[in-house]
């Protein structure tokens, strides 16, 4: 008897439905958007410290440009976060609670 009519399991993905929507999680949206956001506010930060700060050297020029960064970077994962949060409870999901059934 030969091996070449062997099944093999189906994959998750060809068993759902074609029509499903696809739902979005909240923690996914808060992290992709506060990630996002956090760069642009790093970006913006180190930009507008090159434009206000007044340095005389180049290790205060880099010193102001890392706490430049690092201010817009956090409010940028701030904001971010909380539009992510508007977006995951908009469009995600909710999570179902559990009941403490006894038998």
């Amino acid at each position: 008897m030969e091996d070449g009519d062997r099944q093999f399991p189906v994959a998750e993905h060809a068993t759902s439905p074609p029509s499903e929507k696809r739902t979005l999680d909240p923690s996914e949206s808060v992290t992709g958007v506060g990630i996002v956001f956090g760069i642009l506010g790093a970006v913006v930060g180190l930009v507008a410290t090159l434009f206000v700060a007044d340095a005389s050297g180049v290790a205060e020029w880099v010193a102001c440009c890392i706490v430049g960064a690092f201010a817009g970077g956090s409010a940028g994962v701030v904001i971010g976060g909380m539009i992510g949060a508007i977006f995951g409870v908009f469009r995600g999901v909710t999570v179902p609670t559990t009941r403490n059934l006894r038998r």
